[in-house]
C-alpha cells in the first residue's frame, strides 16, 4: 500500500510539475534566447523526451491510483480517475499523431519553403498546445483533489 501511494503521489507531481516547467518556462525560454528556427529544433528534439515521460509517469499514476481506489471508489476518486484518464489519452494523441505530423509539415516548410506546410504546421501547433494546455489544467485539478478530497 505504501508503495502505491508513493508512486501515486511522486509520478502525479512530477508529470504536473515537469508539464508546468516546459510549458511556462523552457519552451519559452527557448524562443527567447534562440533563432525561431533554432528554438524549434530544440523543442523538437525535446518533445519526445517530454511526451515520453508523460507516457511512464501517467500510466503510473492511473494504475496506482486505480488499484489504491478501485474497492473505495467515490465521486471524488471517480473524478480523478476520469482525469487522470482524459491526461493520459490527451497526451498519448499528442506524443504519437499531433506533434510528429506537426514535425513532419515543418520539416517540409523547410525543405521546399512551401507556405501551406507551414500553415497546416501552424494549425498541427494550436492543436499540440491546446490539448498541452488542457493536460497541465486536468493535472493541477487533480493534484488538488488528491490533496483536499482523497484519502487512502
Amino acid at each position: 500500500m505504501l508503495f502505491l501511494k508513493s508512486l501515486y503521489l511522486y509520478s502525479l507531481t512530477l508529470w504536473v510539475g515537469s508539464m508546468f516547467f516546459f510549458t511556462a518556462v523552457g519552451a519559452p525560454a527557448a524562443f527567447k534566447i534562440l533563432k525561431k528556427e533554432e528554438a524549434g529544433k530544440y523543442t523538437g528534439s525535446v518533445f519526445p523526451k517530454y511526451f515520453g515521460l508523460g507516457y511512464i509517469l501517467g500510466l503510473a499514476v492511473l494504475v496506482s491510483f486505480y488499484l489504491l481506489t478501485r474497492d473505495a471508489l467515490n465521486v471524488f476518486s471517480w473524478l480523478n480517475l476520469a482525469f487522470l484518464l482524459l491526461m493520459n489519452i490527451f497526451n498519448f494523441i499528442n506524443g504519437l499523431i499531433i506533434t510528429p505530423k506537426a514535425g513532419l509539415l515543418k520539416f517540409s516548410f523547410y525543405q521546399t519553403g512551401d507556405k501551406s506546410y507551414y500553415d497546416r504546421f501552424l494549425k498541427l501547433h494550436g492543436i499540440s498546445m491546446v490539448l498541452n494546455g488542457l493536460t497541465l489544467i486536468l493535472g493541477l485539478f487533480s493534484v488538488g483533489l488528491t490533496s483536499l478530497y482523497l484519502t487512502f
